[in-house]
């Protein structure tokens, strides 16, 4: 059985399908899952999901592929950039540490690939766009209905949801569209806020995800700003306004003034990819 595995190398971007030319099948390394505990008096603690390595066996068909994806995956290491690695739709960061060559013949070989899986789960990403809201009580284009009528229609309601999911706490990655002045959005009780002006063209990127975490303000140009320092962190997780705060499973009314729009991204996160 054989799964969509692709490695996307951190430095150049490229990208490297696993079964295609280069097959590794759905190794069972992939599809596990370990966490790290200490052991107390009838309890567990300090749980949590670590890096680790995983066992790849490789049957390499395509001798050109091969050197390219050898070289991409080394400039990766070299350089200290994480690749990606997708499986079935769910990626993480990872490096290929170390490839020991077992049987070797005339237009083939195969190897031992040892990989580094550094971010102890798997995601997969679900966008939903939010708008910005334009029409008003006086916008009759929008707003009036096109008969003799002593009403016209109301302004439509700002009530909009998000749901992130039942399996646990998602975080969330936030890209806010300029032109907008301290864009501020509640989540599940939590406030996302950052005190700076997006400009027109521009737009705000809170990514949770990044390593190190990070909220950049991109100008209309394409020229960066580190913003970190501008984004409300309160007293921490669960302080109520905690940038990097995840939501909890479940449906969540999204609040905001709606005179900025944006892109939510939330992230389901599992121990190894679904077998299903």
């Amino acid at each position: 059985m054989r799964s969509d595995i692709v490695y996307v190398s951190g430095v150049g971007g490229d990208s490297y399908r696993l079964n295609d030319g280069i097959y590794v099948g759905r190794p069972s390394d992939l599809f596990s899952r370990e966490w790290s505990y200490s052991i107390g008096y009838a309890s567990v603690s300090s749980v949590t999901r670590k890096a680790r390595k995983a066992k790849l066996k490789a049957f390499f068909a395509d001798v050109a592929k091969a050197d390219a994806f050898r070289r991409a995956c080394d400039r990766d290491v070299s350089e200290g950039v994480a690749g990606t690695l997708n499986v079935d739709g769910w990626s993480q960061r990872c490096m290929v540490m170390e490839s020991a060559a077992d049987t070797v013949s005339e237009g083939f070989f195969t190897a031992d690939l040892t990989v580094v899986l550094l971010d102890g789960v798997w995601r997969k990403g679900h966008t939903v766009a939010f708008e910005q809201l334009t029409a008003t009580s006086g916008d009759g284009e929008f707003l009036d209905l096109p008969y003799d009528l002593p009403y016209d229609l109301g302004v439509p309601s700002t009530r909009r949801y998000v749901d992130v999911g039942e399996w646990g706490a998602a975080p969330l990655r936030f890209v806010v569209y300029g032109p907008c002045v301290n864009p501020a959005v509640r989540i599940d009780g939590n406030w996302y806020r950052v005190d700076v002006t997006v400009p027109d063209g521009g737009y705000l990127v809170v990514d949770p995800l990044a390593t190190p975490r990070s909220v950049t303000l991109v100008a209309a140009d394409g020229s960066t700003t580190d913003a970190f320092a501008k984004a409300r962190r309160g007293n921490g997780s669960g302080s109520g306004e905690y940038i990097f705060q995840p939501a909890s499973p479940g449906v969540h009314e999204v609040e905001w003034d709606r005179s900025f729009g944006f892109d939510l991204t939330w992230y389901e996160e599992e121990g190894e990819p679904p077998w299903s």
